[in-house]
């Protein structure tokens, strides 16, 4: 039977919950509905999460209570029948809190649309329970981050290197933009803890980073927008 969006939507919305076969129907969705998903799952996480994020690896965080939590990697090429089996397993298991995802890839790279499927299956399976995307979400989601953030309410941020110093800040503009607020934060510069923290760690020009990054424009560069030709890798 094919997956009706807005039955699913209908029933989400008055308390219910979503099937196996509604899983199934949201990963193997088109292009042209994995928009309308992602649209849907922010909504949902907004509703319990509202606009908080929790940066797993934040600066200062490492005395943070932590949830029990299962990390799940997803190969590619995916395995619809079995993502559908795992993401309903950690849904309706009441000891896992949050579910840590992780892209890995396999034989052939994953393509962001689909990715932006599979966090969405995820969320919109128990839209309660936490979900965190780690360090993966760059190589795989490219310039589609921006829609992942919004579906997701926890994250880790880009561990530190030499070749590219400036990606804690690309994380922060992606944050600062998405409109979600980092948790624990409150009173904070974390732009400039960051310059002094890459400071410390001999990038000299972390100050001049920071504002090249922060202080640019996406604007031109953003997601698909619908169209298949963003240069994004494909948008199946």
């Amino acid at each position: 039977m094919a997956f009706n969006f807005s039955d699913f939507t209908t029933k989400v919305r008055a308390g219910g919950n979503a099937t196996a076969e509604d899983i199934h129907g949201i990963l193997t969705a088109s292009p042209a509905a994995t928009f309308a998903l992602v649209e849907f799952a922010a909504e949902q996480r907004r509703l319990f999460f509202q606009n908080s994020l929790e940066a797993g690896n934040l600066l200062g965080s490492e005395n943070m209570v932590k949830p029990a939590s299962v990390l799940v990697e997803i190969n590619a090429p995916i395995n619809a029948d079995e993502l559908t089996e795992t993401i309903m397993g950690v849904a309706s298991d009441s000891e896992v809190q949050r579910t840590a995802v992780e892209f890995v890839q396999g034989q052939a790279p994953h393509l962001p649309m689909e990715a932006l499927r599979v966090l969405a299956a995820f969320r919109l399976a128990s839209p309660v329970k936490s979900l965190r995307l780690g360090t993966s979400r760059t190589s795989t989601l490219r310039s589609l981050q921006p829609l992942a953030v919004h579906m997701i309410d926890s994250m880790l941020l880009s561990e530190f290197s030499t070749d590219q110093p400036q990606a804690i800040f690309e994380d922060l503009k992606l944050i600062r933009d998405a409109g979600v607020v980092v948790d624990g934060s409150a009173g904070r510069d974390l732009v400039s803890e960051y310059v002094a923290d890459l400071e410390g760690r001999g990038i000299a020009n972390a100050a001049e980073l920071a504002e090249l990054v922060i202080n640019t424009s996406d604007q031109g560069r953003g997601g698909c927008g619908g169209n298949c030709a963003c240069g994004s890798g494909g948008c199946s």
